[in-house]
Formats: C-alpha cells, structure tokens, sequence
C-alpha cells in the first residue's frame, strides 16, 4: 500500500494554473485581429489586421469631419493633418470623461501614402488607458507605431489635451 502523498506540489500547480486562467480572462486582444465588427460605421475596429480593413471600408468619411487637411497643431508630432469625430464623440458635449465608444480618425497626409491615428474609448471613466490607440506605419503596415489600450507614447502626448486625451472636437 502506498502512503498518501504529501507535496507542496499540488497548491503550487493550481495556483499557477489559477494565474493563467486570470491571465487568459483579462488580455488584450491578439495584435492582428479583435473580433469587433468591420462593418460597424460608428465604431473602429482594433489590431493590425482588422482596423486597416475597417478603415479601408470608408465608415469614418461619414463622420463629423474637419473640411480640409491643416498642418499639424502644437504639441501634435503627426504632421498635415484632417481630423473626423464618431457621433459619441461629437455629441458628448460639456466636461469630463467621454463616454466608451467614442472615437477619432486622423488622416495623416504626410509623404507618400496616407496613414491613421485612430483613438477609441473602450470603457467609461478617466485615464490614458481607457482608450485604444493605433497609429499606422507607413514604412511596415504590418508593425504600426501604436496598437493597444494605454500605449505609453500616445497617452504621454494626449494627457496634455484640455479634455480625456482628446484635443480636438469636431463642430
């Protein structure tokens, strides 16, 4: 007969196996796709793959948009610029935070080809990281500057904006 068995073992797995499942139950969408719906014309998709078709589609074009590209505005590092607001974002007027859903297409002219800087409120309430942030790559579609909720360089700029990391609302 065997003597049961007695091991740090078994709490030691589960609680890695706990961990992972908190993990798996709290991250951020694959960098490629997110599983929003393309065909949304109010609300961005996110990740590599899935915001280009999105924005390939046009949706944002029937936004409230600014008439006609302008040079970029101080602090802004993008360039001539044409700025277009989702109706969540445009109608949320007054102070405080922007409610989750609205969202920002930039059309940045610079060079060549056209790129994006796409920000989208993902949950209600304050913070850089309640927001995500894309911004394409001109040189590597594939490898955008930004792609995730709260990344670092876009939050750091657009914590300066008078109103929740947004500085411009089009009228």
């Amino acid at each position: 007969m065997l003597a049961p068995r007695t091991s740090s073992v078994v709490p030691v797995t589960f609680a890695l196996v706990l961990a992972l499942v908190a993990t798996a139950c709290t991250a951020e969408p694959s960098s490629e796709t997110s599983g929003d719906d393309l065909t949304d014309p109010e609300l961005p998709a996110r990740g590599t793959t899935d915001l280009p078709t999105w924005l390939a589609a046009g949706y944002y074009r029937a936004w409230h948009c600014e008439p006609e590209a302008h040079d970029g505005r101080a602090p802004s590092p993008h360039g001539r610029n044409r700025i277009c607001n989702n109706a969540a974002l445009q109608a949320a007027a007054g102070t405080g935070a922007f409610p989750a859903g609205a969202a920002s297409v930039k059309e940045i002219l610079d060079g060549g080809a056209m790129t994006y800087a796409v920000s989208r409120k993902l949950t209600d309430g304050a913070g850089g990281d309640t927001w995500y942030w894309y911004e394409s790559n001109p040189a590597d579609p594939a490898a955008p500057y930004a792609n995730g909720a709260g990344v670092p360089g876009c939050v750091g700029c657009h914590g300066g904006a008078a109103r929740d990391h947004v500085f411009t609302v089009v009228p």
